[in-house]
């Protein structure tokens, strides 16, 4: 059976050469296409010539008939190949071209020539960077397209689509232990990943590299290729405010085809110890072994592919007592006082667990793929992927300076299962439709060795203000209920319409998701003890604080949950319009709507503090987002030249997690009871279900999250402008691509219980202490502050403020020859108002810095990174008969992360610590705590002068992100042998990936240093504001001058200092050695 697309096409004019087509429907599209001109032998195009083009290994078929002007077209074709086109009119002649390969969401280019004979033309092969897939009509936007052979060449020590999003010069991986993937400076949550047009981005936003699992969540031996893009400007490209990482699985064909593979590392000889010579304690081994099998169940009819994957990798973290045989040795806790712990834990009832803390990281990821040719018109697709992720949480509770017992480690399962089906159809010559469904459901929960409560054990301070070290065990109080539930159902459909020169698109997508999130902390109790009174008191031990959350009266566990349900609906319509010879130009514009029936519950009290309801949603919120781009293609005979570009609005989405804050934290369906002074009336409890309820009345300042009722979803103006030329050189292609992106309606949150300041300080900015410069307290500074409320009120709402642009400068060769190579320099800068880095509202609105809380200002952007420089090269070459040798290495360069100055306590009294930039000064311009010495002062002085940015800006307040941390430099080398099968068909493989090699060849190379989240860096400690009164700080003539307290260490000035970044041994070498067998 055969698969017939029959196409009426527009009249372009005779003097065209190059095929020149509109891009798929999909903007996340799982097919590719083919078009071209036929011309006869006298150079007149020919009319009624029939084009057939045959998937080989499939045997689907797909039929063309050119126009009036020679021209075809066939799309909604399979990705990859080979292909074979054959052109044939009687009287005129026959021509074949084969071994077509197409890339994803590209048209490739086959004219041809009937001379009334039968000939074969050479290959065409378009893929990667290729001149073919780069000078196109349809090429208008900001792309990388990642072939097959690109995916096998390049290194990827990490199996995971991180590899392969840095391969585009203006997408980085800013964290590479947590996977984050920024484009153009913007949050890594604003990312749209896709696979098979259908979105596998993580559906509520907890996890920061914006997937669903912090592994891959489909495995890299299904992908048949990508495609990364940073502006596509068809219509039904939706949640772009970043990148576009779109992906399509492989297929079965009419042969079966499968493979096995096996790849692992270990600590003891697979990575790198550090310059002291201390082994890397967050790994022990890992692996990862699978198989795939695809071929037909129906020749030329049904196909089927499926893949089957686990992953498993030993995590460890190696804190224990200062005499114990442990890595990290806790001072100030021994041995003894350990195993007395956990002997009295015991007999109070908990399950403490032990010290160590090995646990493996499990994934499993299915998949299941069925194509189906139903007819000679109509095409169908349905997949079906599974994954589960068990990830172990080794957390020691209080930082470095204490350790957990296994009890308070944590599992937290995440669950994915997709259904999708595709459809294509073909309705006559100039009418098809593609039409997608899609269904996803998302669990996440959290598991414990057991349910019991919190316990920390303080050996440090006193009963009344216990201090560290803590040993902590009992179940981690945000465990104690956290389940998450996501249910997604997605719908797209497609028409277009050949009309002459013009190709219309139109149709409409939707998206619905179902949210569930109970987060029941502290409903089993956290309590904190002293050393001493832990192990007295018999059966009822003296606790220092008891910490509890309940329901309130007339709500039920289930009844504190956030529960809601978004729909989103988009409607679209574009014309692609082929102007002439030379110029393509794309318009048109697509509207997007919100809307939900459920409200948070509304707090009258909240209302009557801040003048306006609670209860706002997104219901109502709406957006058109007009687009245009082009395509121009000089007329020049030997060496192609384009010149491309765009502009146009661009909808992402908020994460679902910042939308359920305000259902979840409305101050009215949870009691919290603080007990600082320990009360027989209420014991000690070990039974998780046996909390006694404080006497004391619950904590009632409220805390409220809440959403701008004229709140839209995050929109970017995005515009574009690109210059391709073909050099001489072996294939090779020069782009130099322009890009700029300007918010027209971003994230920003608001503290609304900050209050009303107080005063200014010397350099200008807002006090909200109760006295004008008073030195620093510790908590509830702030004078006019609202205390029926918690000290957190936030509101979610918009800022027009933030930019970015970026200009990529790229030489790319394709593979030819047995080698392949690229080069890229990128210059780029992005601001921002808040970055958005958390789940909570509250620490979205904490983990950012200012001069004074809740200003509207944009700065340097936390994922910017404005110089980066990546190259690639490949070589093969067969040494034993048809079995490759290949080398691959990738470099990888850019600037580090950007941090802010900061006083190191908090400055101006709005009760946030280090989160205030600071005033850099001259010297002069502030006084010192009485007793520094004036060596310090010096050295303090000193340190700001060989500081460029310091030094260029005293006198001033820092701004936020103004310094980097240093260049990173990263090198990944891959080295791959095909060895003989066992059959005839079959080969085996041995491949080794390095991560890092540079570290590799020197122990010092390859490190990343970094300042530690939220990226503030401490320059100096404030410590009030000298008044009129003369003092052993304030001498004469200080009045109105900042206090400064200096930071020391071994009695010289130290300020805050970077970090080796090693989460996941990522400043040190690492090889993976896979074993592949393919038949």
């Amino acid at each position: 059976m055969t698969h017939t697309n029959r196409v009426r096409l527009s009249k372009l004019s005779l003097g065209l050469i190059v095929a020149l087509a509109a891009a798929p429907v999909f903007a996340q599209s799982t097919s590719s296409g083919i078009g071209g001109r036929v011309v006869g032998a006298d150079g007149a195009p020919v009319a009624g010539a029939e084009v057939t083009i045959t998937h080989v290994e499939s045997g689907t078929v797909s039929r063309a008939v050119t126009d009036a002007n020679g021209r075809y077209a066939a799309r909604g074709l399979r990705v990859g190949g080979p292909y074979s086109v054959t052109i044939n009119k009687a009287g005129a002649g026959t021509s074949s071209k084969n071994e077509v390969y197409l890339p994803l969401d590209q048209v490739a280019e086959v004219d041809a020539q009937l001379k009334n004979d039968v000939s074969t033309l050479e290959a065409v092969t378009v893929v990667g960077a290729s001149s073919a897939d780069v000078f196109q009509a349809s090429n208008k936007g900001l792309s990388t397209t990642v072939s097959q052979r690109d995916l096998q060449n390049n290194p990827s020590p990490s199996r995971s689509i991180q590899d392969v999003a840095r391969l585009d010069p203006r997408v980085v991986i800013t964290d590479r232990a947590r996977g984050e993937i920024s484009a153009l400076g913007q949050n890594s949550r604003f990312n749209n990943v896709t696979v098979d047009a259908v979105g596998v981005n993580d559906p509520f936003g907890l996890e920061a590299n914006g997937l669903p699992t912090i592994g891959t969540p489909i495995s890299v031996d299904t992908i048949e290729e990508y495609n990364i893009s940073t502006a596509n400007y068809a219509v039904t490209n939706r949640r772009s405010v970043g990148a576009n990482i779109n992906a399509v699985t492989k297929s079965g064909t009419n042969e079966f085809h499968g493979s096995a593979y096996y790849a692992f590392r270990n600590r003891n000889n697979m990575i790198g110890e550090s310059p002291e010579g201390n082994k890397f304690q967050g790994l022990g081994r890992e692996w990862t072994g699978g198989v795939t099998l695809g071929g037909p169940l129906i020749k030329d009819k049904l196909f089927f592919f499926a893949n089957y994957e686990e992953s498993h990798a030993s995590l460890g973290s190696d804190f224990g007592p200062s005499d114990s045989s442990a890595t990290n040795k806790i001072a100030g806790i021994t041995q003894a006082q350990l195993d007395a712990v956990i002997a009295r834990a015991k007999e109070l009832g908990l399950i403490p667990g032990t010290r160590e803390a090995s646990s493996d990281l499990e994934g499993k990821r299915a998949l299941v793929k069925i194509d189906w040719n139903i007819n000679d018109d109509h095409r169908a697709s349905f997949r079906y992927q599974r994954s589960r992720e068990d990830e172990p949480i080794v957390t020691n509770g209080n930082g470095n300076n204490s350790f957990a017992l296994s009890s308070y480690r944590y599992n937290k399962q995440r669950n994915t299962d997709n259904y999708v089906l595709n459809l294509y159809d073909d309705w006559s010559d100039s009418f098809s439709t593609e039409t997608s469904l899609s269904y996803q459901k998302y669990d996440q929960t959290r598991s414990a060795l057991a349910q019991q409560p919190q316990v920390g054990i303080a050996f440090g301070g006193t009963a009344a203000s216990p201090q560290g070290p803590f040993i902590n065990l009992g179940e981690d109080q945000f465990t104690h209920y956290n389940v998450l539930g996501v249910k997604t159902l997605n719908g797209f459909f497609a028409g277009i319409w050949y009309a002459d020169d013009h190709t219309i698109k139109a149709g409409f997508d939707f998206q619905r998701d179902e949210y569930y999130n109970l987060f029941g902390r502290t409903q089993f109790g956290a309590y904190t003890f002293t050393y001493a009174n832990f192990l007295a008191g018999g059966a009822n031990p003296v606790y220092s604080q008891y910490d509890l959350y309940r329901p309130k009266a007339g709500y039920t566990l289930d009844g504190i949950a956030a529960e809601w349900t978004l729909s989103q609906k988009g409607f679209f319509v574009e014309d692609n319009w082929q102007v002439n010879d030379s110029l393509s130009v794309q318009y048109g514009f697509r509207y997007d709507v919100a809307s939900t029936n459920d409200k948070p519950l509304y707090n009258p009290t909240f209302e009557q503090a801040f003048g306006f309801r609670n209860d706002a949603t997104i219901n109502g919120s709406r957006v058109i987002q007009p687009r245009f781009s082009f395509n121009y293609n000089f007329p020049t005979e030997k060496y192609q030249t384009q010149l491309r570009g765009g502009i146009g609005l661009f909808q992402g989405n908020s994460l679902g997690v910042w939308l359920t804050n305000p259902y979840q934290n409305d101050g009215l369906r949870v009691d919290t009871y603080s007990v600082r002074t320990y009360n027989p009336a209420v014991p000690f409890k070990s039974d998780p279900f046996g909390q006694v309820t404080p006497t004391v009345a619950a904590n009632s300042q409220q805390a409220v999250d809440s959403l701008d009722p004229a709140f839209k979803q995050p929109t970017v103006w995005k515009a574009s402008l690109a210059f391709d030329r073909e050099l001489p050189w072996w294939g090779t292609v020069f782009s130099a691509e322009w890009q700029h992106l300007s918010v027209k309606d971003a994230i920003y949150y608001k503290n609304l219980n900050i209050g009303a300041p107080n005063g200014r300080l010397p350099d200008g900015r807002y006090n909200y202490y109760r006295t004008l410069g008073q030195a620093p307290v510790s908590n509830d500074a702030r004078v006019n502050q609202d205390r029926r409320f918690a000290q957190a009120v936030t509101l979610l709402t918009n800022s027009g403020k933030g930019s970015a642009d970026n200009i990529s400068l790229t030489l790319r060769k394709p593979f030819a020859d047995n080698w392949a190579a690229s080069l890229g320099v990128s210059y780029g800068r992005a601001t921002e108002v808040n970055p958005g880095t958390s789940s909570q509202a509250s620490s979205n609105f904490s983990n950012n810095v200012w001069i004074n809380p809740n200003e509207d200002v944009a700065s340097d952007s936390n994922y910017a990174i404005d110089r980066r420089i990546n190259a690639s090269i490949t070589w093969q070459h067969n040494f034993f008969g048809n079995y490759a040798t290949a080398i691959s290495a990738f470099y990888d360069g850019h600037t580090g992360q950007p941090y802010s100055w900061v006083f190191s306590n908090d400055a101006n009294g709005d009760s946030y610590s280090q989160r205030d930039l600071v005033y850099i000064p001259n010297r002069g311009d502030v006084v010192f705590q009485a007793g520094t010495p004036q060596s310090v002062i010096d050295q303090f002085y000193a340190y700001i002068d060989s500081d460029d940015y310091l030094r260029q800006h005293k006198g001033e307040i820092a701004t936020r992100n103004a310094s980097r941390s240093p260049w990173i430099n990263q090198i990944d080398l891959s080295i791959r042998q095909e060895i003989p099968g066992f059959f005839k068909g079959a080969k085996g493989e041995l491949r080794i990936d390095v991560f890092n090699f540079a570290n590799l060849l020197n122990d010092k190379w390859g490190r990343e240093e970094r300042i530690g989240f939220p990226f503030v860096r401490n320059l100096a400690g404030y410590n009030g504001v000298c008044g009129a009164t003369v003092t052993a700080t304030c001498t004469a003539g200080s009045a109105g001058k900042y206090i400064y307290t200096l930071p020391t260490t071994n009695g010289n000035y130290a300020p805050g200092q970077y970090i080796i970044y090693d989460d996941k041994a990522v400043s040190r070498w690492s090889i993976l050695v896979t074993a592949r067998y393919t038949f």
